[in-house]
């Protein structure tokens, strides 16, 4: 009977919160808040810019090498033929001499390592990156060479060859 007694007294009364529970709803100022307003929304995630995480540090710096590589073969001054001075590096090249010819503009004489000279004009290009001659006057010949920058990006670069550098190695 005790067991009865024990067992009865909590039903009723779970019975009895139901039955008042269902008879009294929640006023409409009493709602409880939705848990769905409480989310906050995943930031967007650009997956084409996502560092693989499964991609190797050495896989990955042999791709971009790869496309360094394409980029060299897709400069302009590749599809062309080669010029004579395009064999040598342009510190084994020496300016000697400018002047302007008549009707002609500025000339340039440059020399090899191996005391041969050359004459250049505006349009020709030296040295082993192709460095096209964009400008001559009466000390400096102006070359514009592209290269291509860590970045893989085809940059132009402008070099010059003066004569002052000469004459300060023959004195």
């Amino acid at each position: 009977m005790r067991l009865f007694a024990v067992l009865l007294v909590p039903c009723s009364l779970l019975i009895t919160a139901l039955v008042w529970a269902a008879d009294n709803p929640p006023a409409d100022d009493e709602v409880v808040p939705d848990a769905m307003s409480r989310l906050i929304k995943a930031p967007e995630i650009d997956f084409e810019t996502i560092r693989d995480p499964f991609l190797s540090s050495f896989e990955k710096a042999r791709i971009e090498e790869a496309q360094r590589f394409k980029n060299r073969k897709e400069l302009p001054s590749n599809s062309r033929k080669r010029e004579p001075l395009e064999a040598f590096d342009l510190s084994a090249l020496k300016l000697v001499a400018t002047y302007k010819r008549q009707n002609q503009g500025w000339v340039a004489s440059i020399q090899d390592n191996s005391g041969q000279s050359y004459t250049v004009r505006r349009g020709n290009y030296i040295g082993k990156r192709g460095g096209k001659i964009e400008k001559i006057d009466n000390k400096t010949v102006y070359l514009v060479e592209q290269t291509i920058n860590p970045a893989g990006e085809i940059i132009d670069q402008q070099v010059t060859l003066t004569l002052d550098e000469v004459n300060a190695n023959f004195n």
